[in-house]
């Protein structure tokens, strides 16, 4: 799946999902589209990997080991 973002120099392009994460860490880009429609700004919105809302549920994720 290709996800529309937008660089520094405010050109737009499409960016592999698997390249995503390294793009915002690299902050190699500066915002780009969620799948629900909702535009991102990286470093002021929030992105995976960088907590979001303290849930208060039960925990829903699977352990997982790597090896």
């Amino acid at each position: 799946m290709k996800i529309p973002v937008v660089y520094p120099d405010e050109t737009r392009g499409l960016v592999k999902a698997e390249e995503l994460q390294e793009l915002i860490e690299q902050a190699a880009i500066i915002s780009f589209l969620r799948s629900d429609g909702e535009s991102v700004q990286v470093g002021v919105d929030s992105v995976r990997g960088m907590g979001g809302r303290n849930y208060r549920g039960p925990e829903r994720r699977g352990k997982v080991y790597f090896c």
